[in-house]
């Protein structure tokens, strides 16, 4: 019976340059994909219990599920399009190739997630007002927000710049490698956010109920919540 192996997230960590080698070389197979997918997983898992552990116990149990399926639907998703896209750019890459980089540069992004785990625990813990008057709490909610946005996008654009270094490797000098990248980011930021919009809440505000999701998670987006409600209030200084 064929085995999962493990060590793939290890080998990306110490040594990424033997992971592209079997990825083109045709080495590496279904089970070490999902290798790769158990790791971020569990790394999302451990993240997602702090992320929304300022609000409830509850909803960090919510999140620790949610937080891995959001990653995972966004790689099933984004390998779709970074394959048709691959073919057309003439990069000659399987599916299977294509499905493999998109999760080597989530487990990437994912070691960056845990090592970075501590830092937004400390600050949850030292910098975080729980109660006030409305107004501090809307701040403190919207500041929470950001940190882990911030996080999060670091986490993966580090990965998907590891992506781009291995792509480098693995497509023909015919293809246009930074167009075809350039691509594979945008639609992985568009489709992580607009997913997470729908799958939320992740910080959970202090104003609803604690749920699994929100009844109007298909009401507005991503884009128009963070850039007319949070970043302003913000900025305004919580006024």
């Amino acid at each position: 019976m064929a085995t999962i192996k493990m060590n793939w997230p290890v080998i990306l960590l110490r040594n990424r340059d033997a992971f592209w080698t079997a990825v083109r070389e045709h080495d590496l197979r279904w089970r070490d994909v999902l290798g790769l997918a158990l790791f971020v997983v569990v790394a999302c898992g451990l993240y997602g219990t702090i992320l929304a552990g300022w609000r409830s116990p509850r909803l960090s149990i919510y999140v620790a599920i949610k937080l891995p399926l959001l990653f995972l639907g966004t790689a099933m998703i984004v390998a779709v399009f970074n394959w048709m896209t691959a073919t057309l750019a003439g990069a000659g890459l399987s599916f299977r190739a294509s499905v493999a980089v998109v999760f080597a540069s989530m487990t990437i992004g994912c070691w960056i997630l845990l090592g970075l785990a501590p830092v937004a625990l400390f600050f949850l813990l030292s910098g975080v007002s729980y109660t006030g008057t409305p107004d501090d709490l809307r701040y403190a909610h919207n500041l929470i927000l950001m940190t882990h946005i911030v996080i999060l996008a670091l986490a993966g654009v580090t990965g998907n710049v590891a992506l781009l270094k291995g792509l480098r490797r693995l497509v023909p000098e015919r293809c246009p490698v930074e167009p075809l990248f350039l691509s594979w980011l945008v639609s992985f930021a568009f489709v992580g956010c607009q997913l997470s919009w729908i799958l939320r809440p992740f910080v959970g505000s202090p104003f609803y109920p604690v749920a699994f999701m929100r009844p109007d998670c298909l009401d507005r987006n991503f884009y128009q919540f963070v850039f007319t409600d949070v970043l302003p209030y913000l900025l305004a200084g919580g006024k």
